[in-house]
């Protein structure tokens, strides 16, 4: 008993250990908080990541932001009040302006490329918190939400990346649009899933599908 009892310390320890130290990573990172319409001196204020060091300058008269690169570790709080969510760590994307508000936003919730089973988790959480803030299908034929429910489902859906890249379409309707495109993209040609690396990207910009 006494053996079984250490043993479950350890565990708890353990886990304690690993969920502080996802914490500590998550309160160390930088945050970029945006949203579609946002300013981009709000952004700027918002945001811990240096963005006006990662900001390209259009020389125009007067000069002004037409965008903005991630290329170190950042998390991302898409803040609107209501539909918004945040992705994991990345250190992918970029931030288009328009007359001085964020325009479009293409990113990753990934740090590198996964396979298949890491990045079904990783696609799940996201799939299920944009579900939870509202986000709907722009045509549930075409570009539904990437099924993964069960087994066959996802066997289904890898050996389907081999060929083409899914790509969900989501809608706030008459204010948001989001494409989560879902691919194979290291040792495709391989076909082997046991080897092959995926990707998510996510891209975000106005709603130009509803009439």
């Amino acid at each position: 008993m006494m053996q079984l009892s250490k043993k479950r310390v350890w565990i708890i320890l353990a886990a304690a250990l690993a969920a502080a130290a996802i914490a500590y990573s998550n309160w160390s990172t930088d945050t970029l908080r945006v949203h579609i319409g946002k300013t981009y001196d709000e952004t700027v204020a918002d945001s811990t990541f240096g963005v006006p060091a990662h900001t390209v300058i259009y020389p125009g008269n007067p000069p002004h932001p037409s965008s903005a690169w991630i290329s170190t570790p950042v998390i991302i709080h898409f803040d609107d009040p209501e539909h918004g969510f945040t992705l994991p760590v990345t250190k992918f994307g970029s931030i288009g302006f328009d007359e001085g508000k964020v325009s479009n936003m293409t990113t990753s919730p990934m740090l590198e490329t996964l396979p298949f089973d890491q990045l079904v988790v990783v696609l799940d959480q996201l799939q299920s918190q944009l579900k939870n803030a509202g986000w709907a299908e722009w045509n549930t034929e075409t570009n539904p939400w990437v099924n993964t429910a069960d087994e066959a489902s996802r066997k289904t859906l890898q050996a389907e990346l081999f060929d083409h890249v899914m790509v969900t379409v989501l809608l706030i309707p008459h204010k948001y649009s989001l494409a989560l495109n879902v691919k194979c993209y290291a040792r495709c040609d391989e076909r082997d899933p046991k080897t092959a690396e995926y990707l998510i990207d996510v891209s975000v910009g106005k709603d130009y599908y509803s009439e």
